[in-house]
């Protein structure tokens, strides 16, 4: 068991909301003619964000269901997943019984290594971690992610940035309505995100990487949030930077020591140019 640092990838950019989005919030009291559905709002501004852990939670499910399946080609490469069959521990009821999506979480079944080495050869746990018998920690970091200045400047203007959407359920017997009103970011909107990789194998880095930008191109092509089936959710990731600081930036504070590419706008440029990128960790011949 050993862990090493090399430094830090920052990616930095705008999570753009191309349809209404709803991360929802408890509400403690029901008002008449309120919202049934509230978004999660920043409790010293009042305005809608994305939580990190949201955000880090729905990349990690969307990259376990692409390894579950490919998880017969991919036992030869990550000997983590040498023990796991297709499929989820839901249909015994027991965690840890060999399937894949192996221990349940507020009644949903994940996928989580039960150990330390098991963890580091396994594509999911390396890189988003795993609480199992013992404790892998994620080598990515997901910020929560606030509104741009231009939306909170809207926002000061008066224009709205959160729209009341009226649904209806419908009784198949009776035929009775069940209206509730459901709180959404509107389209449009846009929030600065950030995630922070930490360098702990130099070996490691273009495989983990590889991994981030597809479960973020997966979530492009699926939704965030609630309600995504019935069209809610749709993002966008712009890409402003990516930036390495080496170790050596953390021993003396030298600015000089950062490397970044600024030139790459979306997510699938930043994976079509991965090499360029693991060069700024590893230079030619390292």
């Amino acid at each position: 068991m050993n862990r090493e640092f090399y430094g830090k990838v920052i990616i930095e950019g705008e999570i753009e909301a191309l349809t209404g989005l709803h991360i929802g919030a408890q509400r403690d009291i029901s008002e008449i003619g309120g919202i049934d559905n509230p978004v999660i709002k920043d409790p010293h501004t009042g305005l809608p964000y994305i939580p990190g852990s949201s955000l880090k939670g729905r990349l990690r499910s969307l990259f376990e269901i692409y390894v579950n399946s490919k998880l017969d080609e991919l036992k030869d490469q990550y000997k983590g997943l040498k023990n796991y069959m297709k499929g989820s521990c839901r249909e015994t009821g027991r965690e840890n019984c060999g399937k894949f999506f192996n221990r349940e979480l507020h009644n949903v079944w994940i996928h989580v290594c039960n150990t330390y080495e098991d963890a580091r050869n396994c594509p999911v746990c390396r890189l988003f971690g795993a609480s199992g018998k013992t404790n892998f920690p994620s080598r990515i970091i997901v910020r929560d992610a606030f509104l741009t200045e231009e939306w909170k400047e809207k926002w000061r203007k008066g224009e709205e940035i959160t729209e009341a959407k009226m649904e209806v359920g419908i009784d198949r017997i009776t035929s009775q309505a069940n209206p509730r009103t459901t709180e959404r970011v509107v389209a449009g909107a846009k929030f600065n995100f950030e995630i922070i990789y930490t360098v702990e194998d130099l070996n490691e880095v273009e495989d983990d990487l590889k991994h981030l930008l597809m479960s973020m191109l997966l979530l492009e092509d699926s939704y965030l949030g609630g309600s995504g089936s019935r069209g809610y959710g749709k993002v966008k990731f712009h890409i402003k930077r990516i930036a390495f600081k080496p170790r050596e930036f953390y021993e003396t504070g030298d600015e000089g020591e950062i490397k970044s590419i600024e030139k790459y706008e979306n997510v699938r440029e930043l994976l079509n140019n991965i090499k360029e990128i693991v060069s700024l960790i590893k230079p030619q011949g390292g």
